[in-house]
């Protein structure tokens, strides 16, 4: 199931996010943020399909860069919820 979320979270972040940059490698570690692939608005964007993905609730205070930085970080919040 690991695999999965991570595959879920990437495919979704390709699909949504990732308009005009074909070439970026997307990796676990890529720095969403510092990239401009996602930006505040994306978070919250994010945050709205994890919750029905994965059906689980993402707290205000977990509304935070650090948890968005990366594909790994955001794995890492859908794990800490199911």
């Amino acid at each position: 199931m690991a695999d999965n979320i991570e595959q879920v979270i990437k495919d979704h972040i390709i699909k949504e996010f990732m308009h005009g940059k074909p070439d970026v490698e997307l990796d676990g570690d890529y720095p969403l943020f510092d990239e401009g692939i996602i930006d505040s608005l994306g978070i919250f964007r994010l945050v709205a399909f994890l919750t029905q993905e994965f059906s689980i609730k993402v707290e205000p205070d977990e509304v935070v860069l650090e948890n968005f930085e990366s594909i790994n970080s955001i794995k890492a919040l859908v794990d800490s919820k199911l």
